[in-house]
């Protein structure tokens, strides 16, 4: 069986730390992606964080892509699918139930905040849980780094 061509696209959106934009770089980054994306940083993110991991883009010879809101992202990036992780009760499916069949450029959305994405925002993909995370947000990157790990 041949295993379809995924390009993930690991985006986080609605971000208020800038430690949490700069270590959400670092781990996307070290996981061996090309391309960070984010969206609705505001206050010290925006200020800060989004310099800081355009810094560190650059040293590691990477691209950070930084646009105001998510349909931005949507519409720039036209994603084959856009999938949104989130804690389990706001979801149907387990992440790893879609990476079965997944294929082409996955936009990966993550909150930024707590209580992380809105229903609205829920709206614009696909909701996906990632398998054994009980409590907590579930929206954490770091949460879902291991199935996606290039």
């Amino acid at each position: 069986m041949l295993m379809a061509e995924i390009e993930v696209l690991p985006l986080l959106h609605n971000v208020f730390s800038p430690q949490r934009l700069i270590e959400s770089a670092r781990t996307v980054y070290g996981l061996g992606y090309r391309v960070f994306i984010v969206t609705k940083a505001s206050g010290s993110a925006a200020q800060v964080g989004v310099p800081e991991a355009q810094k560190l883009a650059l040293k590691l010879g990477k691209s950070l892509i930084y646009l105001p809101d998510l349909p931005d992202a949507i519409e720039m990036l036209k994603p084959d699918h856009t999938i949104l992780v989130v804690p389990k009760r706001f979801a149907k499916e387990p992440l790893t139930s879609f990476l079965k069949d997944a294929g082409g450029r996955i936009l990966v959305v993550f909150g930024g905040s707590d209580p992380g994405l809105s229903r609205r925002e829920l709206e614009m993909g696909l909701p996906v849980f990632v398998d054994g995370v009980e409590g907590g947000s579930g929206s954490s990157r770091a949460d879902c780094d291991h199935p996606l790990s290039s």
